[in-house]
């Protein structure tokens, strides 16, 4: 794998040299991203979170993300962006999240640094309306210590290590793609979308959870008689420090057609370990869109495989989301989530919590 990969970004490297590869233009500088401003009410407790509790809070959530891009004489583009998260759920309030270079001509896409591995990119799921992902309800709530493997259908394990992916062009709707992952401190699946690049790959390896991986994917997308279809396969291999191969597998479908839209995911993680049974995920979800509005109830759930025949966690969450557009990039959004958890995952003795959240969501 880390063979083709590099075969692969040679020849494209060939190719912009093979020519004058002058930008016409330097790289032209563009400034975007988003802050979601919200309130919520949630009926935890102190008496079963064990600490003080405020049952009424605010929070934001945001980054802005900086994008340079030129295209060279001999048609490549080449560009590079860093993301900076602000307004987050925890007490550091910003770091710097997606931060790599990329080169796309017609041979493909590459891209080198730390952002998300191609089965995250290329992954189908459950449709949703709400801007809080499994991840964010999670820490919204402070609930991060929930003791579940798995925190969404793909594959994620690496989080925004640094890798090298490619991206093959769509060739009548079929895309493939693979990244190559040097080593990485990896973090629980609910703690990525708040540590983000906190935990960057390391090429110490005394300091690495996964000494190398390596994840591949296939996708399609498609449209038939004003039917829309996404669907995705991937695979991921972990080799973690002192441990046999780590494996996970996810597939992602969807169907749209007259607003609505029909999605699911699963994925399954084996650790190649006696005794251990597979992790697994599961995500269901409808939504809906006319003009402004976008509507979607979905459900989701992860469960630990037994280890040496002892139950592990397991966590559901069902949710009920929609927003309506306001204007160019002003969203109002609602999201409403119930959490379960049963007793190998809950935290402390928070096993079942509902909230409601609404506000603002922005993008520039």
């Amino acid at each position: 794998m880390k063979k083709v990969l590099y075969g692969t970004t040679a020849l494209l490297a060939a190719g912009m040299f093979a020519s004058a590869a002058e930008a016409a233009t330097p790289l032209k500088l563009t400034v975007g991203g988003y802050l979601n401003a919200f309130m919520g009410y949630t009926n935890l407790s102190e008496k079963d979170a064990l600490v003080s509790v405020n049952k009424f809070a605010l929070g934001t959530d945001g980054e802005i993300a900086f994008t340079a891009e030129t295209k060279l004489d001999n048609g490549i583009k080449v560009g590079a962006v860093a993301e900076v998260v602000v307004g987050t759920f925890t007490d550091e309030q910003s770091w710097l999240d997606d931060v790599y270079a990329y080169a796309e001509s017609k041979y493909g896409k590459v891209e080198l640094g730390a952002t998300d591995n191609v089965a995250k990119k290329l992954h189908n799921g459950a449709p949703s309306a709400s801007v809080l992902d499994t991840a964010k309800i999670v820490n919204w709530l402070g609930l991060e210590e929930v003791s579940v493997d798995l925190g969404s259908t793909t594959i994620d394990l690496d989080g925004n290590a640094r890798k090298v992916s490619y991206f093959s062009p769509k060739f009548y709707g079929f895309q493939v793609g693979a990244s190559y992952i040097p080593g990485a401190d990896a973090v629980d699946a609910f703690e990525i979308a708040r540590n983000g690049a906190r935990e960057p790959s390391t090429v110490v390896r005394g300091f690495a959870d996964f000494t190398n991986a390596y994840v591949v994917s296939a996708a399609y997308e498609g449209k038939f008689s004003g039917v829309t279809v996404g669907a995705d396969v991937a695979y991921g291999n972990f080799k973690p420090e002192g441990a046999k191969r780590a494996e996970q597998y996810s597939f992602g479908a969807d169907v749209g057609f007259s607003g609505f839209t029909i999605g699911a995911g699963y994925t399954f993680a084996d650790a190649n370990a006696h005794g251990v049974k597979n992790d697994r995920a599961l995500e269901l979800g409808v939504g809906y869109e006319n003009g402004p509005y976008a509507v979607s109830a979905n459900y989701f759930v992860s469960k630990d495989g037994k280890e040496d025949g002892v139950k592990q966690g397991k966590f559901q969450k069902y949710e009920v989301a929609g927003k309506y557009k306001l204007g160019a990039g002003v969203d109002a959004f609602a999201t409403f989530a119930y959490l379960d958890m049963d007793k190998e995952a809950r935290v402390n003795d928070v096993d079942k919590v509902w909230t409601i959240v609404t506000g603002l969501a922005l993008s520039f």
